[in-house]
């Protein structure tokens, strides 16, 4: 059987694309349990997010697939459909299956979309379900044992019972070399992807994690850990991210990776990693052993600086311990990417405004802005459509970027609005004196990307020089929706609640 593995091309922020081309690692590990078998490859189609109809065609004229595999997230989930409709024209007896994030907690719709032509839906973890379905195609066998999946039958979906998360030590390596195409890179550096464990037991009540994986934690063999970044290495990988759940939920082991990966001399590498607040919080020696093993940026859960957001989020009393581990990374010249959450229920214009006050004053290196996204299938979600705080069910834009839900105060064209006039765009001059990025490397300023940053600014200024805030706003919206468009159709920058406004909202400023 020949198989053919597709990543959808959309990028959670607009501008990623722009500095940024990752890896999809979860294709490769699909392609590790099917190889001994069957002939894979790996298409990942954030590498041709410029031509992806044209890289479509290519793909499936080298493979000549038997099975395509399409994995999505929620807001790829309407490029998911519209590449499983362009696969099924060109390819029409070829048999195609849906995986991932999306397709895990919310399968039973998915099943029911009439627009949806999917033949398969692998649900949760997907290397074994994955496996199973392609020996059962393979042998012609029944697909009734396949517990993940769900396939359709006379017409209609049979769900077969969920399975159980697998130990990760009968997981193999990725298998890389299944890759179609080349050019994976952050800021002009060779890029690759690196896990060390799954899952995490932590109650945020945003987060999807839980619903796709259950409330677990699994780890790999630190040698194992190193062995892969070895053979990433050897690919040419020379900046590598930890894609781990919550890579801080174990410290001390986390440290010993750290110190394993300076004493494999394999410390010339840059790493970066999502880390948790509590888990680095008071723990000098993991932060040291970060600095050591050459951990570049740590992206930092953050979320607000609100205590009553952060009991919202079930996220604890971390404001002061956030404060603390910010110093830490400054001091061991670690960059952070700070990540926040803005546009819970009871959130006001000084709520938010708070937030990028904070940003501002501790001249945290970048960010990853998010207005609260009702993803289906979490507990948040489920609470915020029964108060009636969801607005839009287009998940186009479930990016984390833009609004989908209203305050009590704010609309979602509000929320929109007051984090496109008051995030920082690296244009204060407080944060070219005191981040760690502008001291630690002043020329990138003026690198390719820092030339993109100006001209960002200076294009925002003119519109609203020539045109008012009001038109530059929406031709920010329209820009950015836009960026995820890959098949020629058109989003406009419409919000369900903008007329009427929440009672008792308050104007924009």
């Amino acid at each position: 059987m020949r198989v053919l593995l597709f990543s959808c091309p959309d990028a959670t922020h607009p501008l990623f694309p722009r500095f940024s081309r990752s890896p999809q690692l979860g294709l490769c590990m699909l392609a590790a349990m099917v190889k001994d078998f069957a002939e894979v490859k790996v298409a990942d189609l954030v590498i041709r997010n410029r031509d992806v109809p044209q890289a479509v065609r290519e793909a499936l004229e080298k493979v000549r697939p038997d099975l395509v595999g399409i994995s999505s997230m929620t807001f790829q989930y309407y490029t998911a459909r519209r590449l499983a409709a362009m696969v099924r024209k060109l390819a029409p007896g070829v048999r195609i299956v849906l995986g991932g994030y999306h397709a895990s907690l919310n399968y039973r719709a998915i099943a029911e979309d009439p627009a949806a032509d999917f033949d398969f839906i692998v649900r949760g973890e997907g290397e074994v379900t994955f496996q199973q379905l392609v020996r059962t195609l393979t042998d012609g066998k029944d697909l009734s044992s396949v517990n993940g999946l769900s396939y359709r039958k006379a017409g209609a979906f049979v769900h077969n019972p969920p399975r159980e998360v697998e130990p990760l030590a009968n997981l193999p390596l990725p298998y890389r070399d299944a890759r179609l195409w080349r050019g994976y890179q952050v800021l002009g550096t060779p890029f690759d992807h690196i896990e060390s464990s799954r899952g995490c037991t932590m109650p945020c009540t945003f987060c999807s994690i839980t619903r796709h994986y259950g409330r677990n934690y699994r780890t790999y063999e630190i040698s194992r850990v190193i062995e892969d970044i070895r053979l990433a290495r050897a690919r040419g990988a020379r900046e590598m991210f930890f894609v781990d759940d919550n890579i801080t939920l174990d410290p001390e082991r986390f440290e010993v990776l750290c110190k394993a990966i300076k004493a494999a001399g394999l410390d010339d590498v840059n790493y970066s990693a999502q880390a948790s607040v509590a888990g680095l919080h008071g723990r000098e020696s993991l932060v040291r052993a970060m600095a050591e093993a050459n951990f570049d940026l740590v992206f930092l859960g953050i979320e607000n600086m609100s205590p009553r957001n952060l009991s919202y989020y079930k996220k604890g009393d971390i404001a002061k311990k956030t404060e603390w581990v910010l110093r830490r990374m400054r001091e061991h010249d670690m960059l952070v990417m700070g990540g926040f959450i803005l546009g819970s229920p009871q959130d006001t214009v000084e709520d938010i405004l708070a937030q990028f006050d904070f940003m501002r004053r501790w001249s945290i290196d970048c960010f990853l802005i998010q207005i609260l996204t009702p993803y289906p299938g979490t507990p948040l979600s489920e609470e915020l459509e029964r108060q009636g705080y969801i607005v839009n069910r287009d998940y186009r834009r479930y990016s984390g970027y833009f609004a989908n839900v209203r305050t009590d105060t704010l609309s979602s064209r509000q929320l929109d609005f007051l984090k496109w006039k008051h995030q920082p765009y690296y244009r204060d001059p407080k944060w070219f004196r005191d981040s760690t990025a502008a001291r630690r490397d002043p020329l990138r300023m003026f690198s390719r990307e820092g030339i993109y940053r100006i001209a960002d600014y200076l294009r925002e200024k003119t519109r609203i020089l020539l045109h008012g805030e009001e038109y530059a706003f929406l031709k920010h919206c329209e820009e950015h929706l836009r960026s995820n468009c890959f098949f020629g159709e058109k989003v406009e920058p419409v919000w369900p609640d903008e007329e009427p406004a929440p009672a008792g909202a308050a104007a924009s400023r």
